[in-house]
Order: structure tokens, then sequence, then C-alpha cells
């Protein structure tokens, strides 16, 4: 499991946290228009390069220009060819629902680890992976055969939850303090893949304050598998000095 670190931003967490960096304002599909742009300005020197190899009324274009030619028709090719691979905007917009709406459930089943916190404790922080293996099985088909199960074990755990009653019959209420949210994606990257992120967010807070980030989790959604790849997770300053450390069984 990979980790790394991040600075928190003031919209969700207490100074001096950790939080994913925002790279964009959340909100409709950017429209890549970069390469068709490339595409036109290499089409316009193309057409000034061969009015300028011709001189004095001769059809030929001149040894001078004809390297410089043969390279702008090469880099028309490529940007043709990127053009072409970009997705339609319909094909986007249902890429992007579908990763939004596989991430929920991801959160949801990540969700469902935060019933194990209590019996980690009682335990001394070990993970019971037989008690974790029904949330793990339903788990799996939302990721690449490529990642690791034991990626996708609990993310994160509280450690103020030891207090609750270990064992059975924790209600379905319970509030283990934090809660596994998806976030909206807005961008297909350049190989088609969609880049989806979680954040572990506080829900105990007091009047007034905003909920810490305490862990974060990301992965690429594949449109071809229908699964995410490379995941990467990690927790933040906050999270780190109140989470439910896991030793091995």
């Amino acid at each position: 499991m990979h980790k790394t670190r991040f600075v928190a931003t003031s919209a969700f967490s207490q100074e001096g946290a950790d939080t994913p960096e925002q790279t964009e304002p959340a909100g409709g599909l950017r429209k890549r228009t970069l390469v068709a742009g490339v595409s036109m300005g290499v089409g316009a020197l193309l057409c000034f390069v061969l009015s300028a190899g011709f001189s004095g009324g001769q059809s030929a274009v001149s040894d001078t220009a004809a390297p410089e030619i043969s390279t702008l028709q090469e880099q028309i090719r490529i940007t043709e060819a990127k053009t072409a691979a970009l997705p339609k905007a319909d094909d986007a917009e249902r890429g992007l629902t579908a990763a939004l709406t596989a991430a929920g459930q991801v959160a949801k089943l990540q969700n469902d680890y935060r019933y194990l916190t209590p019996r980690v404790a009682a335990d001394g922080g070990t993970l019971d992976t037989a008690a974790s293996q029904s949330t793990l099985r339903n788990l799996i088909p939302y990721f690449a055969p490529l990642v690791h199960q034991a990626d996708l074990g609990p993310w994160y755990l509280l450690a103020s939850d030891k207090d609750a009653a270990a064992g059975v019959g924790i209600p379905l209420s319970f509030n283990s303090g934090f809660e596994w949210v998806a976030q909206a994606p807005y961008l297909v990257n350049d190989d088609s893949t969609i880049t989806v992120t979680w954040l572990a967010m506080e829900t105990r807070t007091g009047a007034g304050e905003r909920p810490a980030v305490l862990a974060w989790a990301r992965a690429d959604y594949d449109q071809v598998r229908k699964a995410f790849v490379n995941i990467q997770t990690g927790t933040t300053a906050t999270g780190e000095a109140l989470k439910q450390g896991m030793k091995a069984p």
C-alpha cells in the first residue's frame, strides 16, 4: 500500500492537518481543446512553410523546406490521432457517472469496516481477518486483479471507537466518529481512466467547528475493466494522531 503526505486546506481540517491536494475546482467536465488547437496551429505553420518554399513560380518545394514540411506533417498526424482518441462528451459523462457510482459503493463498504474497531481495540490492535472477510469479498469486484487484497482492508480506524462495546450487537446506528465520502470526479485522464478520491471526514465536531479530514484514498477507474486500479491511501496529521493502530493477525 502506497503512503504519501499532504498539506491540509482550511476548508476541511484544522490548521496543520494534511489533506489531498486540489488541482482544479470540482464541476463539469473540462473541455480538452489543447490537442485540437495544436493541430490547427501546426496546420497553419505548414501552409506558411509550403508557401515560403515556392519561389519564382516554381511548382516544387525547395530542398531546405522539405525536411521541415515532413516533420510538420508528422506532427499533424500525431495530433489528429490524439484528438480522435479523446472521449466524446456523452461517453465522458457516462464514464464519470459509472466511476462515481462505483466509488460510492466502495465508500459504503469501507464504512462497514468501522464496526470492527471495538474488536481491534479489545485485541490490542490486532485485526481479526476472519471478521473482515465478508466486507473484503464485497470490495474485491470493484478493483482490478492487480490490486493487492491487503490494500482493500480497512483504510482507517478511529481510536476513539475503542470505548464502544466489543463483539456482536453493535447497532447499525453506531457512530464511529468519521465517515468515508467519495468525491465526485470531474476529469477523464489522457489514458481514459478517471481518478477518484475518498476522504474520511470527521463526524463529531463542536459547534462552529469544521469537520477534519482524517484519512484519504485515491484510485483510477479503468472504464474498460470497469474497476479501480493504482490505489493509494494515507492519513492526515490529525488522523495519524487519532487512529487505531492495527497489527498483523
